[in-house]
């Protein structure tokens, strides 16, 4: 095996040389771990070679930037084979998630200008036509890269929206890397779990920073990496791992033995939950967005933290990173703005999209920066704070709805596992969405939150769940939550009522107030607070009922006779007993 580069007697400056060092110091160590058995260093350096040897003549010729390998990989060692295979050729690769329609999978690679694929065999009907696939080689090949060529491209759109490439250099991956392996100590003897989607950046930090410094990567499969009970009984058999947010609040918040791990880093999401400060591990939030490759900021040991007033912070600058708060509007002073984040660990932009990466990169005072579009603020200890996006206002009937207080709020609630909060259109109307996984009930979420926040951050709707979906990258998918419930509500609006309308008058007025106000007919076991009402929206009905019955009806009815069918009887009640407001008007107490 021969090299165009070498480690010489200086620190490397890219992943895959210091891969290489490793290997050649510690060729007998276990590498990656997965369902399938153990890869040691040097098969692990020796098979990529091979495969890199194959993928060599694909790529000959053309701009070197144009040098790119798709992966198209199960979770094995074989993934990490493939993508290490890209960089010994003198390639990037792009990860591809299998779980993808082939159609997106075309496009991504139309975007990214890649034409040859490293796809295990069960996944090469998810390839067009137009890519030539590579599975094996023979002949070892091995040209490193140099430190300011392209890594990696990653996909950074969503479900929907056109995917955006994200081209990372070497230089500003090692940089990143370097910093993670030596924060969390990662080092030969260290066993470590990944848990990451491989089309997720963080998978870089799970796969790349262990095996740069000899520790050992146990790769979960599919199976175990998306269920939380068996993420947990896995971190107990490592030193260290990364979860996204939602795993490691569902770790947190389980008070389970953490057997071996002795440190626990997350990021991806907003975290709501502290550890308890007997927790078995040290726990680090991270911050980052892919376009300042993978993360910026890290916390301390956030058991150690006495503040805990509100969510946890998202901590101070890693890796070179210069980070500075521009204000966002006139009640912003310096301590809280949009997060601009400068230095080495910058991303070179978009691939292919000048225009798109003008409007995030630019440059001031001679250095380059990338707006993150997140608010943040700093607080007195010098630590930050995530505050929300600069773009993504949530507004319910007029107030302004921070979601992340609400989660919070949901989360301290005894019997409360995990929770989201969010927003859902009905029929024009915005409706305060919770959803929670526990042994509680709607109308107990109702009356904790009631206690702790102002009245119109208390949800319409409060939905339980077995258990919180995440997408393919490990967050919290909010979308399929809004669809689930979406299509329930869709699904009792359109089924068959229990009978006709209410019968005579009084029923007839008070559904119908009902639907005005509501947007869905009633039924007799509604309860009028579980199916979007509120209170200005309580109001709005007594006032509808007082004209069109004439009746002196207090707005406090609702409260007393929440379901449909009671407040109905407490109506009719009031118009047998009671007397007739004049004129439809009467005072509503």
């Amino acid at each position: 095996m021969t090299a165009t580069a070498s480690a010489g007697q200086h620190r490397p400056v890219t992943v895959p040389a210091e891969v290489l060092r490793t290997a050649r110091a510690h060729p007998d160590r276990p590498a990656v771990v997965d369902s399938q058995g153990t890869l040691r260093y040097r098969d692990l350096v020796a098979t990529a070679a091979a495969l890199a040897g194959a993928l060599a003549p694909a790529l000959d010729g053309g701009d070197p930037d144009g040098r790119v390998v798709a992966v198209l990989r199960p979770r094995t060692a074989d993934a990490v084979v493939g993508q290490l295979a890209a960089w010994f050729c003198g390639a990037a690769f792009l990860p591809l998630d299998p779980a993808l329609p082939a159609t997106r999978v075309a496009r991504i690679l139309t975007d990214a200008g890649c034409r040859v694929a490293v796809a295990a065999e069960e996944h090469g009907d998810r390839l067009p036509a137009w890519v030539t696939t590579v599975r094996a080689g023979r002949v070892e090949h091995l040209r490193l890269p140099d430190a300011d060529d392209l890594a990696y491209l990653i996909s950074t759109s969503g479900s929907t929206g056109r995917p955006k490439q994200v081209e990372v250099a070497h230089r500003s991956l090692w940089t990143v890397l370097d910093w993670y392996a030596d924060f969390f100590r990662l080092g030969p003897g260290v066993r470590t779990a990944a848990f990451a989607g491989l089309a997720f950046d963080a998978a870089l930090l799970d796969l790349w920073a262990p095996l740069m410094r000899g520790a050992t990567v146990l790769l979960a499969d599919e199976s175990v990496a998306r269920d939380p009970e068996r993420v947990a009984a896995t971190a107990r058999e490592v030193d260290h791992c990364f979860l996204t947010t939602p795993l490691a609040e569902h770790l947190l918040r389980a008070g389970v033995d953490t057997g071996r791990l002795r440190s626990l880093a997350t990021g991806g999401d907003r975290l709501r939950t502290w550890p308890a400060a007997d927790f078995g591990a040290a726990v680090h939030n991270l911050y980052g967005p892919t376009e300042a490759t993978i993360l910026v900021t890290a916390t301390t040991d956030l058991r150690r933290h006495r503040d805990r007033s509100g969510p946890p912070p998202i901590g101070r600058p890693v890796a070179g990173a210069r980070l500075t708060l521009e204000p966002t509007g006139a009640q912003d002073g310096g301590q809280q703005g949009e997060l601009v984040v400068a230095g080495p660990v910058l991303a070179r932009g978009y691939r292919s999209a000048p225009a798109e990466t003008a409007a995030a990169f630019g440059a001031a005072h001679g250095q380059r920066h990338y707006r993150t579009g997140d608010v943040c603020r700093r607080d007195r200890d010098g630590e930050l704070h995530f505050v929300g996006r600069t773009d993504d206002q949530v507004k319910v009937r007029g107030h302004r709805i921070e979601l992340r207080e609400v989660e919070f709020a949901l989360l301290a609630m005894p019997g409360v596992g995990q929770a989201a909060a969010g927003t859902l259109d009905r029929d024009g109307q915005t409706l305060l969405v919770a959803w929670v996984v526990g042994a509680v009930d709607a109308d107990g979420v109702r009356d904790w939150l009631r206690g702790r926040l102002p009245a119109a951050m208390v949800p319409h709707l409060v939905e339980r769940c077995e258990t919180l979906p995440l997408t393919t990258n490990g967050k919290l998918d909010r979308a399929a939550l809004r669809d689930g419930t979406a299509r329930r509500l869709a699904r009792e609006a359109a089924a068959p009522h229990d009978g006709d309308d209410p019968a005579g008058e009084t029923g007839a007025a008070v559904a119908e107030a009902w639907r005005a106000v509501l947007g869905t007919p009633p039924r007799p076991d509604d309860d009028f607070f579980t199916v979007g009402g509120d209170s200005l929206l309580a109001v709005r009905l007594t006032a509808q009922v007082r004209r069109g019955l004439r009746v002196d009806v207090r707005a406090t009815l609702l409260y007393e006779h929440r379901r449909f069918a009671d407040y109905l009887a407490a109506v009719e009640a009031l118009r047998a007993d009671g007397p007739v407001a004049p004129d439809g008007v009467g005072a509503v107490r």
